[in-house]
């Protein structure tokens, strides 16, 4: 599907996983940005445990939007839930991962 203009939440999706509280709206996002005084916000997301490879890309980003003059940039790790991979680490062992 496609959308176009003003979107409208009818109602929030629980899971009941132990994970709703990471599920963040886009109003919910910009709110814990402003909070933390971000300047710049970059993302990662993947569907995989986060190793050295995933670290030092995020380490780099960060680095170089210093470099670029923002002072407080914030990472925002999304990793990938829903249906993946019969042989993928389950999602909220990533979440774990990413929490600590």
């Amino acid at each position: 599907y496609l959308l176009g203009g003003e979107v409208q939440l009818l109602s929030r999706i629980k899971y009941n996983d132990g994970l709703d509280k990471y599920r963040l709206t886009p109003e919910e996002l910009r709110t814990v940005f402003k909070e933390k005084m971000s300047d710049a916000v970059y993302a990662f997301q993947t569907r995989n445990p986060t190793h050295a490879g995933h670290a030092h890309l995020m380490q780099e980003a960060g680095d170089i939007l210093t470099k670029q003059g923002y002072r407080k940039p914030t990472l925002w790790l999304s990793p990938l839930g829903g249906w993946s991979k019969s042989d993928d680490v389950p999602l909220d062992v990533r979440v774990k991962q990413h929490v600590a």
